[in-house]
């Protein structure tokens, strides 16, 4: 018996979804608003969500794939299942907290067919309220540079150093040296080149492997500015446990410096993340003294700082560790 052809489309969507509620529903009512001339081939991986969204896809978009995992197998895993279901030569990853802006898909699609060297291709994205997301400084993370990075990084800091880092200014394009999983367009060539997403990772470092993969290869990747989306960030993330985001970015980043400089290079990694931790803690310690004495009122984010650096603390000692809701 022959196997039949499957039809072809212009471009496959894989969105992970955990969990998403109105998001989910959200995002895919922007694919089919914004789709433009596309054949476009949705799938919609599940991670066993238990709160009706995946019921809701297969209802509100019965044009849509929609496959249940049948457990929280994160990110990478749960994309790799849609691997010999795609359609095209070009694959989406899209996160379902995100929302299309018009022609955001043609402008990405058009860029990879006219650019045969870009392997993967990454857009503009927005917070809800307008504002431009930063693309995250473009270096491959190592134990020293992270050290640095969560020693002396802070939005204030970043605006002041960003002459002197390897910074890329989100509004202008450009070739890049790591893009993110929240809107990552692949070339289905190159995916099969590097073999997919690494599973290693649950979340959070298999964007960023995935990028290296593709540049080791010879492929280049590109920044869209003029393709655009909005991203609410941490949709499913605030739905897990608490500190797990914190937690797992650790983890993940830990994996990534074991996997490209062993184990010595993720043991120096923890150590610095201690190190970093404890510096940063005593500067919050001294910076919440100085305001009781002035009689300040007490200030939100230095709560949270003091719950970040705590944290982490207890990852680099071992007693931490990201807890994986199901």
């Amino acid at each position: 018996m022959t196997t039949p052809t499957l039809p072809s489309a212009d471009l496959s969507i894989v969105i992970v979804n955990w969990n998403g509620g109105k998001l989910l529903n959200d995002c895919l009512a922007s694919i089919v608003a914004h789709g433009g001339g596309l054949n476009l081939q949705v799938i919609v991986i599940d991670n066993a969500s238990r709160d009706g969204s995946r019921e809701m896809a297969e209802r509100a978009f019965p044009q849509f794939q929609v496959i249940n995992s049948g457990t929280n197998l994160g990110f990478g895993k749960a994309n790799n299942l849609a691997r010999s279901l795609v359609k095209s030569d070009f694959v989406l990853f899209l996160n379902p907290d995100t929302v299309l802006c018009e022609n955001a898909l043609e402008r990405m699609v058009e860029f990879l067919r006219r650019n045969p060297n870009v392997g993967a291709l990454g857009c503009k994205m927005l917070y809800p309220n307008g504002e431009v997301q930063e693309l995250g400084l473009q270096y491959f993370p190592t134990p020293w540079k992270e050290f640095l990075h969560s020693l002396f990084m802070s939005t204030g800091t970043r605006q002041w150093l960003k002459r002197w880092l390897p910074y890329h200014d989100p509004n202008h394009s450009g070739y890049a040296i790591k893009l993110y999983g929240g809107c990552l367009l692949c070339r289905k060539q190159a995916l099969e080149r590097v073999g997919w997403f690494d599973e290693r990772y649950f979340m959070y470092a298999e964007d960023v492997d995935l990028c290296r993969a593709i540049r080791d290869v010879g492929w280049k990747l590109y920044y869209l500015s003029e393709a655009k989306i909005v991203h609410v960030c941490g949709g499913a993330s605030e739905k897990a446990p608490s500190g797990f985001s914190i937690l797992m970015k650790s983890e993940s980043i830990a994996k990534l410096i074991r996997k490209y400089q062993g184990g010595l290079g993720a043991l120096l990694y923890r150590v610095g993340t201690l190190i970093a931790a404890i510096v940063r803690l005593l500067i919050l310690t001294l910076m919440s003294v100085a305001r009781l004495a002035a009689r300040r009122p007490a200030h939100g984010e230095l709560d949270a700082a003091f719950f970040k650096y705590r944290t982490l603390i207890g990852w680099a000692l071992g007693v931490k560790r990201a807890q994986i809701a199901a």
